[in-house]
């Protein structure tokens, strides 16, 4: 299990060590640092820049896919049209910074539009993550249910404990920028964490948390930005560690592809955001599973997919 913050993958970079305790942090803005500038030149381009308030040692994947979400929705620019379905591929780390993204409109018809982006870093013709989106109008809404449940063995917000302060001087991955653009807390009572001394074994490969930003991405009329939930939607780590349990070492965790259903934003003020997390299977170096996103109302936000490689951390 990558034995970083709980909720979040982790990466080596071979150019360099992971920020620590001792360096500045930025603020994290995720509107800004998400939002893409349109190339005067080259149409269907645009460019962008992360932040390293996003570091983990690469940025974060969540934050990529984001931005990769964002310009589709800045190529695509109907009011009419939410963003309804998206997956992204990893297919290079991106490290902090500058970043280019093409994005080639597949279909905009009246009531959907289908929509695709590369995103790379500048002067790397390399793809460093793919990813598609499908935009579509709501309709037919009486036609509806929901079939998930909110876990009934999750506690709220206000009743779980902040995590402690478990990095120290035999920690194998140290503190990083991103976690600290966040609050966690894990949502089920009595369930060991992966970095707890008394989980001595694996369980059942499931775990749940709420996560919010400390610098929420609201949009001009105050609601949360819908494409933000990219964020938390990568976070089938902890469950991984749940079912492998700690004999096994320490491990990272790389995202190769996460799908995305968008349901609605988080109503709630603040947006605490519940991941429910499950890991259904894990051998031979993957690790595929979902995470159920819900707000504090208990409405269902996003249902996740992700497919991670798993790896020992050496």
């Amino acid at each position: 299990m990558a034995d970083t913050h709980p909720d979040q993958n982790a990466s080596p970079d071979p150019r360099g060590p992971a920020l620590g305790q001792g360096d500045d942090v930025p603020v994290g803005d995720l509107l800004a640092d998400t939002t893409l500038t349109p190339d005067p030149e080259v149409p269907g381009r645009y460019h962008g820049f992360i932040s390293k308030a996003w570091q983990i040692q690469y940025a974060f994947g969540g934050i990529t896919m984001t931005a990769a979400l964002r310009a589709l929705q800045q190529a695509v620019q109907r009011e009419d049209l939410q963003l309804v379905t998206a997956n992204a591929i990893f297919c290079a780390p991106i490290p902090c910074g500058p970043i280019v993204a093409d994005v080639s409109i597949l279909r905009n018809g009246r009531t959907a539009a289908q929509v695709a982006c590369d995103l790379r870093v500048p002067g790397d013709p390399t793809i460093a993550l793919r990813a598609h989106g499908v935009f579509g109008q709501p309709h037919d809404t009486q036609l509806a249910f929901v079939d998930a449940q909110f876990p009934k063995d999750a506690l709220m917000p206000d009743d779980c404990a902040p995590p402690p302060n478990r990095f120290g001087d035999h920690d194998p991955f140290p503190p990083v920028n991103f976690h600290k653009q966040t609050d966690w807390r894990a949502a089920i009572p009595g369930k060991p964490r992966p970095w707890d001394t008394e989980f001595l074994g694996g369980g059942p490969a499931r775990f749940a948390a709420w996560t919010k930003l400390h610098n929420e991405p609201r949009l001009a009329d105050g609601s949360y930005d819908p494409i933000a939930l990219g964020v938390p939607a990568d976070s089938i780590a902890p469950a991984i560690g749940q079912g492998l349990g700690p004999g096994q070492g320490p491990s990272m965790c790389l995202s190769l592809e996460i799908g995305l259903r968008f349901i609605q934003a988080p109503v709630t003020n603040p947006a605490w955001i519940l991941q429910d997390m499950q890991c259904w299977q894990c051998g031979d170096g993957y690790a595929t599973g979902p995470t159920h996103l819900w707000d504090a109302e208990r409405n269902l936000l996003a249902i996740a997919q992700q497919t991670a490689h798993l790896r020992a951390a050496r």
